[in-house]
């Protein structure tokens, strides 16, 4: 009885000392948990933290960017927050962005790195996307080649088929308002795809279209806070089985979405290179991907894109042109409808320049008013109200205040656009603004004073190296189409109205856009339908003869 006592003496020592150890451990990992939380040395002010949390408890869910404003108007023109152990800078003036983005770009052009899409959508190492791709080589490689599209000259090369697809868009409403979504996507969706693939979308099956939208619809669902646990902030949260996380199933489902996108747009860009390799002439255009092909059989091989990062290059030269341009079209017709006074100075311009047909292409830029619409709907109510953080790649100070390496970077867009010293009545719908000043700033701030200070018009777009590539696309394109249609309709709310409040009429999301978009075409006199349908013929036949 005795020796057997003994003998469990032992054993007890050592599991009460291992006991003691994980205690030791986990008392560890916890204080430094809690000491990671707190503000760091000269972070710029903020809410006040709980220690632990930071100032998580205090992050919306949803529409962030209005939280933001809030924060800005309080703690002044740069925010510090601490997302659990992780920290997080609000840049609410231009040349804050000015000083971090551009003159900072070569440390401050990174992405967070998001456990979802990189180990669960897109984990192969060819499957690249535009948001999450680090400020490398690489990614310089698949910037460049977006220039071939996305450029000022890419554009001009595009304008016969932009005006080609406006003009249809035009002449669709001739038939009523139905369908309105629907037909918006198909306009936008068109143009980037016959440039990236050289198919056009008239000629695929009637829901490719909706399988496109389908397959960002459903990626943004995914990444929206909330919409799946903060893995990237508790790690740990990785490890819960699937049967308690649905959203590893979900992610399982977008890959699959995601991949079929993207593989569809290598399919299409073969086809079109196999033809141009049988029949040099038979195409007069060239898009992006079969250039590449042509390009790289040519070369040899240096520098090759694989099949994979050809399909992915595709689908980020599509992606950044098609969802900044719905979501600006969309706003733009609902700001019409929601303040005729807008619509009736358009309409004025366009019946001085374009006479008895829709404005064409060609002068385009002789629109002062319109142009001014579209400038003010993306300062009004920016498609990233918000934008995507740039990531500091070392410990860096700026000033009186000191980033550790890692920090988040957020140009907030909405804060910016509403600085109330700078803008007159900043949440009003005021196209004039841009007109008395290239800025759309107060007349005390002149414009010629800011041409190279580094301030941007706009950061609807993002700003610095990671800035969106389609801006200049999704400009052009919306300036066009509503040329056409402020030429041929007028535009109304809905039975009902509209609701233009940011906080119940426009969708929490990545890109900000309504809720309920629809607005209704109505011709403004019957003269006009021969001017649309001969435009749209007239259109048509052009790009037809420039696609071969």
């Amino acid at each position: 009885m005795s020796a057997t006592f003994n003998s469990s003496l032992p054993r007890a020592h050592w599991l009460a000392a291992g006991v003691a150890g994980m205690a030791v451990i986990l008392s560890f990992l916890l204080a430094r948990w809690i000491s990671g939380t707190l503000r760091p040395k000269d972070f710029p002010p903020g809410p006040p933290i709980i220690p632990g949390l930071g100032n998580l408890h205090q992050m919306p869910i949803q529409k962030p960017y209005l939280k933001f404003h809030e924060w800005a108007k309080q703690y002044g023109d740069i925010v510090g927050i601490k997302t659990g152990t992780g920290n997080l800078v609000l840049l609410n003036t231009p040349k804050l962005v000015n000083e971090l983005f551009d003159k900072r770009g070569a440390i401050c052009s990174n992405r967070p790195i998001n456990h979802i899409l990189t180990k669960h959508v897109l984990p192969g190492p060819e499957e690249k996307s535009i948001a999450i791709l680090q400020y490398d080589d690489y990614y310089r490689r698949w910037r460049k080649s977006f220039q071939f599209i996305l450029s000022t000259t890419g554009i001009k090369r595009l304008l016969p088929l932009l005006e080609a697809e406006a003009s249809s868009l035009c002449r669709k409403f001739l038939d009523g308002d139905k369908d309105y979504e629907q037909r918006a996507r198909h306009w936008a969706l068109a143009v980037p795809l016959v440039a990236t693939t050289g198919e056009r979308l008239d000629d695929l099956p009637a829901d490719y279209g909706e399988k496109v939208c389908h397959a960002q619809d459903e990626l943004l669902d995914l990444i929206l806070p909330g919409a799946a646990p903060p893995v990237d902030i508790f790690p740990i949260l990785k490890y819960v089985p699937e049967f308690l996380a649905k959203w590893k199933g979900h992610a399982r489902y977008v890959r699959k979405c995601m991949v079929d996108d993207a593989n569809n747009y290598l399919i299409g860009a073969k086809k079109t290179y196999d033809q141009i390799v049988k029949d040099p002439d038979s195409i007069g255009f060239d898009s992006l991907l079969p250039k590449i092909m042509k390009e790289q059989a040519a070369s040899g091989g240096k520098e090759k894109f694989t099949d994979t990062e050809l399909a992915f290059v595709g689908q980020a030269a599509v992606g950044a042109a098609v969802d900044t341009t719905l979501a600006t079209f969309k706003n733009l017709m609902v700001a019409f409808a929601a303040f005729p006074e807008t619509l009736v100075k358009a309409q004025q311009e366009m019946d001085r320049m374009a006479g008895d047909g829709p404005l064409k292409s060609e002068r385009l830029g002789e629109l002062k008013y319109l142009k001014a619409c579209v400038s003010e709907v993306l300062r009004w109510r920016p498609t990233t109200p918000q934008g995507l953080p740039h990531v500091l790649t070392r410990d860096e100070r700026v000033g009186e205040y000191f980033f550790p390496k890692n920090t988040m970077f957020i140009a907030n867009a909405w804060t910016i656009h509403r600085n109330e010293e700078e803008y007159e009545r900043p949440n009003d719908f005021m196209p004039e603004r841009f007109i008395d000043n290239s800025f759309g700033l107060r007349p005390k701030f002149k414009a010629e004073d800011l041409e190279n200070s580094g301030r941007r018009v706009l950061y609807a777009f993002g700003s610095g190296r990671r800035q969106c590539p389609g801006e200049q696309f999704a400009f052009t394109s919306v300036l066009l189409a509503a040329a056409k249609i402020v030429w041929a309709y007028d535009i109304s709310p809905p039975h009902g109205g509209l609701d233009v409040s940011i906080d119940t009429g426009f969708k929490d999301g990545t890109v900000t856009q309504p809720i309920h978009p629809e607005v209704l075409f109505r011709l403004r006199d019957g003269k006009r339908r021969a001017g649309v349908l001969a435009d749209a013929n007239r259109t048509e036949h052009v790009a037809r003869q420039l696609l071969g």
